[in-house]
């Protein structure tokens, strides 16, 4: 990974060079920021760069003063190169971008020269008895070769037509790819992916997808959560809820789907999408999150959706800058820690969860989750049904027939 130094003058006048290390680096006038400059023109948090599909790229993090790149203002994440200039709220950067260094790896001497290839067995066999290997059969191999394999390749495509159901070992994840039937001991599996469908933010329609018929209640939060999680996650087109986190969603569901406020809400929101693609874009945040978010504050109180969605999203950008919303459990992190962001501690759910990290052997996608957090008591109860109502929400609006809400599907 190419390295990258920031070069700056601070307060006192100080030249300074600065090594950005780790994927995320947040810079601000608060003493968590990885930089933190005293600076009275800087935020708090004030900007973040990342390291992201081979690129260094800089996003303002809801500043007073603003980002300026190369002179622009920065409100997406933008690429930066060796040479941009960087102005956070005034302060000048200028950035340096290098490639690590590796140094060449000398080749070993040999001691003597090498002995002479051996000749191959077959040519040698034939100078020997003074006969040619003849020319047809050395060109004949490579097309019975190519026979064999072809036989092999249809023997196995009959298999697979007669038994569909023959699985292949793995797709190249982690997780092997899930059959489309149910297992013959007729229980539910522990994970039911979602239908597949085009990855979120993709700039593809948000149209809903069609519930396929004859589900059960369970069934029918699986396949709208999962699609709903794709939405509002930058990228995760394999999210999925257990039969389990299923099971608690519905229960929520049926709290909120007789609400005549809920549907209300959620009613208004379509109706003024365009207001809150708007808020959505100066905040960097997906519509359909800043939404539901929306929504989720209203609760069962019938309210103003766009105001609602105006008070929620400075918020939310703020705890982006720690959280991110790459994946769907983000998204439900994100929602759970809105009271901590409310109250301007936005790095409180980040710093957790990097201590749970070195205390606990399990992995850092099980550890970011609302489940894996509730369970170990890391979140309170408060925090964890904020985020499973914003879930239950989102998951109503996707299909609100399947939920008995009679509204049209929310697209935003």
């Amino acid at each position: 990974m190419p390295e990258l130094w920031l070069n700056f003058k601070d307060p006192e006048g100080v030249s300074r060079r600065v090594r950005v290390d780790g994927s995320k680096f947040v810079i601000g006038r608060h003493s968590d920021s990885d930089l933190a400059i005293a600076d009275s023109r800087l935020s708090r948090v004030h900007a973040q760069i990342e390291h992201f599909a081979g690129r260094w790229e800089i996003a303002d993090a809801g500043s007073s003063n603003g980002t300026e790149l190369n002179g622009s203002p920065v409100f997406d994440a933008a690429p930066l190169y060796d040479g941009s200039s960087v102005s956070l709220g005034g302060l000048q950067i200028r950035v340096e971008i290098a490639e690590s260094r590796v140094e060449p790896i000398q080749p070993t001497p040999t001691a003597a020269p090498a002995a002479p290839k051996a000749k191959p067995a077959a040519a040698a066999a034939a100078r020997a008895s003074g006969r040619s290997v003849p020319i047809g059969l050395i060109l004949a191999i490579p097309v019975l070769a190519l026979v064999l394999v072809s036989l092999a390749g249809g023997v196995v495509y009959l298999v697979l037509a007669r038994n569909p159901t023959v699985a292949v070992a793995n797709n190249g994840d982690d997780d092997p790819i899930p059959e489309d039937d149910p297992p013959a001991n007729g229980k539910d599996p522990d994970k039911t992916p979602a239908p597949s469908s085009t990855p979120a933010n993709s700039g593809m329609s948000n149209a809903p997808t069609p519930t396929p018929a004859n589900l059960s209640e369970t069934a029918k939060v699986e396949v709208n959560g999962a699609a709903f999680l794709r939405k509002v996650a930058e990228n995760d087109p394999k999210i999925f809820l257990t039969t389990d986190q299923a099971k608690r969603v519905s229960a929520k569901i049926k709290q909120l789907s007789g609400s005549s406020a809920v549907a209300e809400n959620l009613k208004s929101a379509k109706q003024n999408s365009s207001k809150i693609k708007d808020i959505a874009t100066k905040t960097s945040l997906h519509p359909m999150l800043v939404a539901i978010a929306a929504a989720t504050k209203l609760g069962t109180s019938k309210g103003d959706i766009v105001a609602a969605a105006e008070t929620v999203a400075p918020v939310l950008q703020k705890l982006k800058v720690h959280i991110g919303t790459e994946f769907g459990d983000d998204c439900l992190l994100l929602i759970a820690a809105y009271d901590q962001g409310e109250r301007g501690d936005t790095m409180k759910m980040r710093n957790m969860l990097q201590a749970l990290a070195n205390e606990v052997s399990e992995s850092s996608r099980t550890i970011r989750t609302i489940w894996f957090l509730e369970k170990r008591q890391k979140i309170t109860a408060g925090e964890f049904d904020r985020a499973l109502s914003f879930l239950a929400i989102g998951t109503i609006a996707q299909n609100p027939k399947d939920f008995g809400v009679n509204i049209d599907a929310l697209e935003v």
